[in-house]
């Protein structure tokens, strides 16, 4: 998920000055009534969460979660009325005794951890709403497992976005259990990664979400701004009844009913495929009459850990498809042909009037924000623009990762700004390539790779924001690729201006992080999302820091096994549970040697790489001139094993220091007489301190 309202790298000055007012203890921490969390849970994980022994798939296991759904959108209620069955399936080695469920929508409202957080950092959005404008899930009938009923526990009342039921009978390994849900959810008037507006709506979050349960016991978390999902992969059946005139997109593909789509294509679309063209041995799905004014409409979804879907009377469709080879064999099935679809908003007009009739009263503002809201709603993604930025993203990730495994991708526009992030759909506020490439990429990172969001968002976020740099060759690595091939004898100031724009840009960057570390700002990382300071420097770490830390282990890997890891990573845990663990285990095969070292220092410190260089000398042996050069680490900063450079008549000779040596002698060889040694002279780390050690050497 990207808020975009926060420029990238610079998300720690938005909220203004108040970011060091709030105590770093004083975010909340969850009540110890919930699993893993409270007073004597780690802040950052000290072992594997998901991962066996080995950092390797060997024993690997996890739950699975299979929902068939039937929910009714009643617009007079503004919300859906459903129910539904959860098959849950206990692959762990333990006897389980209790569930835990999530009800992620009360989250919106008064009263929830969101809101108390949201008033503790000066936001004002759910904690003041008034009914009927605040979003709820309540059920509407006692949950069930067969013919006996489950009492809901809400051990952090008045937050009710957490439930626990206690199992009538233990759920022993191998055993599964059904569980039968009836329940009643609205979204709310002010939108945040769910929302209404008119007879649009976003249901993101939605339903009883039974809490992920791996090898360190249940996950449950109440929904707060800071930090996001954690699933159990499985099938979801989602029968939708809705109003004739409503649109939709949703996970999954449509394998019966109409979702709407051929009525508002734009002339020349092509027409989506349906369920004979994705998913084989669809079971049979449930007889509903919709009654007078509606229709029903069914997706279907596999080795998914979510669905999410919305409608609205002024959706426009185009579609297209994206074609090619799978590159290898896989676990899972792999199409040949994904559907891609795009759903904006041919009532931009309209819908922009009534989402700016605050600041009517003010015509020149009233006008200027609607016609940027007209923009974003529907002349960046009409005539095949948000389809192109699909097409380019999927081309670009499959060459980074792997085949794209489902059978379409939504691009939807939704009623709230920025983007979030689903299995097949990503919901964006607008259509560009950078924010279609970063969400499309969580399908990748967080989708298919499944982290624990809530406690790992640097597993996704960073490197969902790096993978988006790299596309756009905003990356160090690419900048120091291309410094060393124009051999520039003063790469600090190369030749060509768009190298000197890149550099600065990078720099700039560099130093802000290295302001966040020297300030006391910045904290690791592996910090558990809601224990951050603030809501603001989760964002700086995950996203920006989170970024650092990648384009800092592509440094360290090199080019060829960087994209070895990448591919290895997602080829190994695909629909699979990651952490750190998963990820430095993939890293360290294709490194050959251990990388314990950088995980910790990156995950678990906050930091910056910082050596000196000093004491050169020069020595004619033979035909070659021999430079060695005192490199030191500078005590509590980042290994790093730094570059070193010699310059000639001939150009650059740069070699790597070894990064667990604190103080070393470092040895170049060259062939002519040379005149400088820099401290990683083609700007390849984030060092803010490597521009000092540029030495003159004298061969006299």
């Amino acid at each position: 998920m990207r808020d975009l309202r926060c420029p990238r790298a610079f998300t720690f000055v938005c909220a203004g000055a108040t970011i060091l007012a709030v105590s770093s203890t004083s975010a909340f921490a969850q009540a110890g009534a919930l699993p893993g969390q409270g007073i004597a849970a780690a802040r950052i994980p000290t072992a594997p969460s998901s991962t066996p022994r080995g950092n390797d798939t060997s024993g690997y296991w996890q739950q699975r979660a299979d929902y068939t759904i039937v929910a009714t959108l009643d617009e007079r209620f503004a919300g859906i009325r459903a129910s539904g069955t959860l098959h849950y399936v206990n692959h762990s080695p333990d006897t389980l005794r209790e569930l835990w469920v999530h009800q992620h929508l009360n989250a919106f409202r008064p009263s929830s951890r969101w809101s108390a957080t949201d008033e503790r950092e000066g936001r004002k959005r759910f904690q003041n709403l008034a009914d009927p404008d605040f979003a709820f899930e309540r059920f509407t009938a006692p949950p069930r497992i067969g013919n006996d009923v489950l009492t809901p526990e809400y051990p952090l009342s008045p937050d009710s976005s957490v439930v626990r039921f206690a199992l009538p009978k233990a759920l022993l390994s191998g055993d599964s259990v059904n569980v039968s849900f009836a329940w009643e959810a609205r979204t709310s008037t002010v939108a945040r990664r769910q929302g209404r507006r008119g007879r649009s709506y976003d249901f993101s979050q939605w339903f009883p979400k039974v809490a992920v349960y791996d090898r360190s016991g249940w996950h449950p978390n109440a929904l707060v701004p800071a930090g996001e999902f954690y699933g159990e992969f499985g099938t979801f059946d989602v029968t939708l009844v809705l109003p004739n005139d409503e649109v939709v997109g949703a996970t999954g593909v449509p394998v019966s009913g109409d979702p709407g789509w051929a009525r508002v294509a734009l002339p020349g679309s092509e027409l989506p495929r349906l369920a004979a063209s994705a998913y084989r041995d669809v079971p049979p799905g449930p007889v509903v009459s919709p009654g007078n004014g509606y229709r029903v409409v069914r997706f279907y979804a596999r080795n998914v850990h979510h669905f999410v879907w919305s409608v609205s009377p002024g959706f426009r469709y185009e579609g297209t498809t994206w074609v090619r080879a799978p590159a290898q064999a896989w676990r899972f099935p792999i199409w040949d042909t994904v559907s891609v679809h795009a759903l904006y908003r041919a009532d931009a007009l309209d819908d922009c009037s009534r989402a700016n009739v605050a600041s009517s009263d003010d015509q020149a503002k009233y006008t200027r924000s609607v016609n940027d809201c007209i923009a974003t709603s529907r002349t960046q993604w009409e005539q095949g623009k948000a389809l192109r930025f699909g097409l380019q993203s999927l081309r670009w990730l499959e060459a980074l990762y792997g085949d794209y495994p489902y059978p379409q991708l939504t691009m939807l526009k939704r009623i709230d700004g920025g983007g979030t992030e689903f299995p097949m759909v990503v919901e964006n506020g607008s259509a560009s390539l950078d924010l279609t490439l970063h969400e499309v990429g969580h399908i990748f990172t967080y989708g298919i790779l499944a982290n624990n969001e809530w406690q790992s968002a640097w597993m996704d976020e960073g490197l969902t924001s790096y993978q988006t740099a790299l596309q756009q060759g905003q990356v160090r690595v690419l900048l120091a690729a291309r410094l060393a091939m124009a051999q520039d004898s003063d790469p600090a100031h190369p030749r060509d201006t768009a190298l000197v724009s890149l550099r600065h840009s990078l720099d700039s960057i560099s130093a802000l992080d290295t302001r966040l570390v020297r300030d006391g700002i910045a904290e690791p990382i592996g910090t558990r999302a809601d224990l951050f300071r603030s809501f603001t420097v989760y964002n700086s770490m995950v996203y920006d820091r989170g970024q650092a830390m990648y384009q800092a282990l592509h440094d360290v890997l090199g080019e060829e096994a960087f994209q070895a890891f990448l591919r290895d990573y997602f080829a190994r845990w695909q629909f699979r549970h990651v952490d750190r663990w998963a990820m430095q285990g993939t890293a360290e095969r294709v490194y050959k040697r251990s990388l314990n070292w950088f995980f910790d220092q990156w995950v678990s410190q906050s930091g910056n790489i910082d050596y000196t260089l000093r004491a050169p000398t020069v020595t004619k042996v033979g035909t070659q001139w021999v430079v060695r050069v005192q490199l030191t680490r500078s005590a509590g900063s980042y290994k790093h094993p730094m570059p070193v450079g010699v310059r000639t008549s001939f150009g650059w000779t740069v070699v790597r220091a070894d990064a667990l040596a604190d103080a070393q002698v470092v040895e170049v060889r060259v062939n002519a007489a040379p005149d400088a040694v820099w401290l990683d002279p083609f700007g390849s780390t984030d060092s803010p301190t490597a521009k000092y050690y540029r030495l003159s050497l004298s061969t006299r």
